[in-house]
């Protein structure tokens, strides 16, 4: 017996977009962690680091919001 997976539209599968979402998800959180030591360290501020995550970050929300939704 084959393995029935859900899809929606033409060559949409949920359970890549369910992967993608958590590599995303998981991305985020690690950007947003590093950004946030970035700007605990007193003494030398790297601005255009800071930019970098922000930036990091801003692309892999936009991505995650044009996935379709969960089911």
């Amino acid at each position: 017996m084959s393995k029935h997976r859900h899809t929606v539209g033409v060559g949409v599968n949920l359970g890549r977009t369910e992967a993608l979402r958590d590599q995303l998800v998981a991305e985020i959180t690690e950007y947003e962690r590093q950004q946030a030591s970035l700007k605990l360290n007193g003494n030398h501020v790297n601005f255009s680091m800071i930019q970098t995550y922000k930036e990091l970050i801003h692309a892999r929300r936009e991505m995650l919001s044009k996935l379709p939704p969960r089911f």
